[in-house]
């Protein structure tokens, strides 16, 4: 079976949870004899950076390095080019842009990470053309993944007519590589926070419910991985709550991150909604103890491998991360949960399951 998976989060991220999660399936359909192809000519994704694209060499950094306007532009006319020769069984977009849909004549899925543009577009400025532009690529989708079932009924809350071609399949953990030494310099005692920080993220309630342990423990920080650097009104927060010193952020690379994961006393994700929730695999493959939200998608995958706070509630969050540090045992024994839990999401069941996917509608 020929998959053409199109250029989209490979010419818009660098790393990523979504551009992760197709450059494992991509590596997967591959391993197990079917064809999967990416549709870019140049990418400066990491999950990719050993594919064999056109331009993937010194010619094609000369052209387009650091230029990602130009290099998308380029990855989607290759994109519409590969649509148009129709040479493969089943076409998987990556995001949103429907820029295939009249010149597709082949079978169609969609993997939906989550639908926070449709019900929570007061997060997001530009909400509603997000939304109708998915909409249009969930029309022509002959199936819908979902990536939980908590995804799957949000999708029939806005879509009940497409509840018939939604078929849920879990991430599974690839992995985070390991070629590099473990030697950054970390504060000795810490809370790990991975991630973007805005809006249902719900980053601003996790440091109102954190500082009273920080303020009380000078020697606890809080390590924030990704997300880009600390705002101004983020630092002006840590400064009006005094705890600027304690608090710091880190542009990771896999192997940073998985040292972060392994040194952390916890990992903590108050999200308000997310789709599957990606970190949580992450955390349990790396033996970090979890405090995440009680809300979305969180306790499907994490079940009970996590201790859960109202993300609502600064002092239910930081009660539960208090609970956490406090207590050894309870620490090693959400490390042995969170191993077992890692057990039910393996990148092996989620190439299966996905195949079976592009089997149905061909």
């Amino acid at each position: 079976m020929k998959i053409l998976i199109d250029h989209q989060m490979f010419s818009i991220q660098k790393y990523g949870g979504i551009s992760r999660y197709f450059a494992n399936l991509h590596s997967g359909l591959n391993k197990t004899g079917h064809q999967s192809t990416i549709t870019a000519l140049y990418s400066e994704n990491e999950y990719v950076k050993h594919e064999p694209f056109l331009f993937n060499n010194n010619i094609g950094r000369k052209l387009f390095a650091g230029k990602q306007k130009k290099y998308y532009a380029w990855n989607r006319r290759y994109s519409r080019w590969n649509v148009k020769r129709g040479n493969f069984d089943v076409f998987h977009p990556t995001f949103d842009d429907p820029y295939f849909i009249k010149y597709l004549k082949k079978p169609c899925v969609v993997t939906i990470h989550d639908m926070v543009h449709e019900l929570h577009p007061q997060y997001i400025s530009n909400a509603a053309h997000v939304a109708l532009r998915k909409k249009a690529v969930m029309e022509k989708a002959d199936a819908i993944i979902a990536i939980s079932e908590f995804t799957r009924q949000d999708i029939i809350k806005v879509y009940p007519h497409m509840a018939g071609k939604i078929q849920v399949v879990h991430h599974g953990y690839w992995g985070l590589s390991n070629t590099a030494q473990h030697n950054h310099t970390l504060p000795s005692r810490f809370i790990l926070y991975v991630g973007e920080r805005w809006h249902y993220k719900n980053f601003n309630r996790f440091i109102a419910g954190i500082e009273p342990l920080l303020k009380q423990d000078k020697s606890l920080n809080l390590v924030c991985a990704g997300g880009k650097a600390f705002t101004k009104d983020e630092l002006q927060t840590f400064k009006e709550l005094n705890v600027t010193s304690q608090c710091h952020q880190m542009d990771v690379t896999d192997e940073v991150l998985q040292q972060l994961y392994t040194q952390a006393l916890c990992f903590a994700f108050p999200s308000l909604h997310e789709g599957f929730g990606l970190p949580l695999l992450e955390a349990f493959a790396n033996q970090c103890p979890v405090i995440c939200s009680n809300s979305s998608c969180l306790p499907e995958v994490a079940a009970d491998a996590a201790v859960y706070f109202d993300p609502h509630e600064p002092n239910d969050i930081g009660q539960a991360v208090k609970k956490v540090l406090d207590n050894t045992s309870l620490q090693q024994e959400l490390k042995q949960k969170g191993t077992e839990r890692l057990g039910h999401f393996t990148m092996d069941a989620c190439v299966k399951n996905t195949i079976r996917v592009y089997q149905s509608v061909i």
